[in-house]
Formats: C-alpha cells, sequence, structure tokens
C-alpha cells in the first residue's frame, strides 16, 4: 500500500509540473507525508532543470548578439577594407572626399554618419534587453536552489530512516537516490555550461571594445556578474 501510494503521488508530482509557472516560487514540503515530500522534489527538480535549460539558451543568446558583426568590416567612403573607429573615422571620411570617391551628392557629414554606424559591431540595446533576461532567470535559479537541495537532503533522510524501519526496500531507496543524484549532475553542468557562455560573452564585448566600440562598460560589468552567479549557484550542489 505503501509502495502504491508512492507511485500515485510521483505520477500526480509528474502531471502537475507543466502547470507550474516557472518564476513561481517553489513551494514548500515542510509537515508533508515522506510520499508528499517524494512527489515535491520531483516536481521541484523539474522545474529547476527547466529554469537552467532557459538560462544556458539565454546565455547563449548573448554569445550571438555580442560577436563582433563581420559587417563591420569593409568598404566605407573608400577607406577600404578596414575596420574604422572614431579615432579615424575624421581622417578616413576627408581622406575620401579629397580623393573624390563620395559623389556631390554625398557630403562629410553622410560620410561620417556611415563610419558611425559601422564602428557600432555589437548591439548595445539589444544585449541590454537580452542580459536583463539572462539576469532575471539567474536570480529566479538563485533563489529556488537552495530550497531544492534542502528538500532533497530531507528526503534522503526521511528514505533512510525508511530503510531501518523497515517501510521502504533498499532498491526503491536506491532509485530515488539515483533520480537525485542524476538531477544534481544535470543542473551543475547547466550552470557550469551558463557561466562558461556568460564568461565567453564577456570576452566578445572586450574584443569589441579594444576595437573601437565605446558604451559597453554596463554590459562587460552585467555579463560579467552573470557568470559569477551561475558560478556561485553551481558551487552550492553537492554530487554524491
Amino acid at each position: 500500500m505503501r509502495t502504491s501510494r508512492f507511485i500515485a503521488y510521483a505520477v500526480l508530482a509528474v502531471s502537475v509540473s507543466g502547470c507550474v509557472s516557472s518564476t513561481e516560487p517553489m513551494f514548500s514540503s515542510r509537515g508533508a507525508a515522506p510520499e508528499q515530500i517524494s512527489a515535491l522534489s520531483a516536481t521541484n527538480e523539474m522545474q529547476m532543470q527547466e529554469q537552467t535549460n532557459a538560462l544556458n539558451k539565454m546565455t547563449r543568446d548573448i554569445i550571438r548578439k555580442s560577436t563582433v558583426n563581420g559587417a563591420a568590416i569593409g568598404a566605407v567612403a573608400g577607406c577600404g577594407l578596414v575596420l574604422l573607429s572614431p579615432s579615424n573615422a575624421k581622417n578616413c571620411v576627408t581622406g575620401a572626399l579629397a580623393g573624390g570617391v563620395v559623389g556631390a551628392t554625398v557630403g562629410a557629414a553622410q560620410g561620417k554618419k556611415q563610419v558611425a554606424k559601422r564602428v557600432e559591431l555589437v548591439s548595445p540595446s539589444a544585449l541590454v534587453r537580452s542580459i536583463g533576461k539572462a539576469d532575471d532567470r539567474m536570480d529566479v535559479v538563485s533563489r529556488d536552489l537552495p530550497q531544492l537541495l534542502k528538500q532533497q537532503d530531507a528526503e534522503l533522510a526521511s528514505l533512510n530512516a525508511e530503510i531501518t524501519s523497515g517501510q521502504i526496500t533498499k532498491d526503491q531507496f536506491t532509485h530515488r537516490f539515483q533520480v537525485i543524484k542524476a538531477s544534481r549532475v544535470q543542473l551543475a553542468e547547466a550552470l557550469s555550461l551558463s557561466a562558461a557562455q556568460a564568461n565567453e560573452a564577456h570576452r566578445n564585448l572586450q574584443a569589441a571594445q579594444a576595437k573601437g566600440q565605446t558604451g559597453l562598460d554596463w554590459h562587460l560589468s552585467a555579463t560579467k556578474n552573470l557568470a559569477r552567479d551561475a558560478t556561485s549557484a553551481r558551487s552550492a550542489i553537492s554530487l554524491f
């Protein structure tokens, strides 16, 4: 009977997990029976995996948007195949005008405008939106992960006690233990990947800044903090 109730709770956990909002705090197992603790843990494990998977996609998107755009390299106003920056924009346009490369219909102001456009190697505004979404997701993970880990520890302690009292078999304990172990490994790998991707985006932005783009100080700080937070969350996970 106890085993059948355990299975019923687990099935219920799976069925309702898709109905729980991904940004809602995980519900507490305080005062719950052992079967309910297992069901709550299973639900929260799936929710957390969804959160970390989403974070991976978001940090991967930040990499894409922080990669220096190849269109930034090209011939503009007769300057040839060079990577333009504010420091050489004036000379480039002036030389083009003097050489007659830019026709009478295109003045110096227009030439400078073209150069300024080329200097934007990445889109700061697009990055702000993507980084903001990733930060929000990271906040959810940082909020809920400690509760999940505590919940899993409590469940394992309860199951250990049930083995001692003969309420469950060793096989039943081993099955749930392996599920929790696999969950932690997946979460650790996902957070490590997010941290690595945030660091890669940070390096991309450093490269863009080195090539002349300005206004990236916030973006550099934000990607560094995102990588730090993901690394911190990963360090909280103890693997068995």
